[in-house]
């Protein structure tokens, strides 16, 4: 007798069926391998930036690399250039564009007065060129250096050795003679002047009956000098004034004025000014007119006036 299969038995398979296992939740994904070889390229690359970074501002600490736009400074006749400079500050998601293009050339020796009102960006400006600050985008030259590309490490050491600073606050150190304020600028560069001792730079500015005198001892306008002294103190090649005489009265602004004079005559020293008083600009060789961030004029003055010679109303 022939065996009968139950065809609704529930062991019958389906061979066309395939069979769907469930995937258990403890059941791990298996693990990725870690491509080391590519890690460890990209860390030898990294290193190679770094190196490379430093190499490059070596070279432009050297003179080497001066410019982004591979155009040299000719520094026999020029001691600063601007290309296309711009600077903006950014408050939160507000950006406040402050300088807005500026392209200048300013001659070796020359006595420059940066004019403008409040807010024209005449003091970003000359923070820019002093190297205080850098610029948003653009070319900073300075006696061979581009500014713009140096770190801040090598911003400083740019300041100490090439550039001495007046300020309208005098920032004297109240526990140091005059004499000794002057050998702390002295000190700090390495380019010390060997045709000017302290002493004589005292005589220069009037003050050598002073030289031991505390600055809580003397008034704001021999204050004021001292601080000269302690740039003058440094050999700069470009010596920087914001405001130098905003402080003083129109005697002792005078006498300010008449050392910065002989300081640019006898010693060829650069000197760039910054001021709001439109009859300071008598005295310089050029006068840089800012307005809204940017030059708005540029003037040479043929037959600069003594300061004695100014109205100082």
């Amino acid at each position: 007798m022939a065996e009968i299969k139950d065809v609704h038995s529930t062991d019958q398979t389906n061979p066309h069926e395939k069979e769907v296992k469930a995937k258990k939740p403890n059941d791990k994904e298996p693990k990725k391998k870690v491509d080391y070889t590519a890690v460890k390229e990209f860390k030898q690359k990294l290193k190679e930036q770094k190196k490379q970074t430093k190499l490059y501002s070596k070279r432009i600490l050297k003179g080497e690399i001066i410019s982004t736009t591979n155009s040299k400074l000719d520094t026999s006749k020029y001691v600063i250039e601007l290309v296309d400079v711009k600077k903006s500050y950014i408050t939160g998601e507000v950006e406040t564009p402050v300088l807005k293009g500026i392209n200048l050339k300013l001659e070796k020796g020359d006595f420059i007065v940066i004019l403008g009102p409040s807010g024209s960006g005449k003091t970003t400006l000359l923070n820019i060129i002093s190297g205080l600050d850098k610029v948003s985008s653009g070319d900073v030259f300075v006696i061979g250096y581009n500014l713009s590309l140096l770190k801040d490490v090598d911003l400083t050491k740019f300041r100490r050795d090439n550039v001495g600073f007046i300020f309208q606050q005098y920032n004297l150190l109240t526990n140091l003679t005059a004499k000794e304020n002057a050998e702390v600028g002295e000190n700090l560069s390495k380019n010390k002047n060997k045709d000017m001792t302290i002493k004589d730079i005292f005589e220069t500015i009037g003050m050598e009956e002073q030289m031991n005198k505390y600055p809580h001892q003397m008034s704001g306008g021999q204050q004021q000098r001292v601080s000269i002294a302690r740039a003058l103190a440094k050999n700069p090649n470009i010596l920087f004034g914001d405001e130098p005489t905003g402080a003083l009265d129109e005697e002792m602004g005078r006498k300010v004025l008449e050392i910065l004079v002989d300081v640019n005559k006898k010693y060829k020293t650069t000197v760039i000014i910054v001021t709001h008083n439109s009859n300071i600009a008598d005295i310089a060789n050029t006068v840089i007119h800012v307005r809204n961030g940017i030059i708005d004029q540029i003037k040479k003055n043929i037959h600069p006036k003594k300061p004695s010679e100014i109205d100082w109303s």
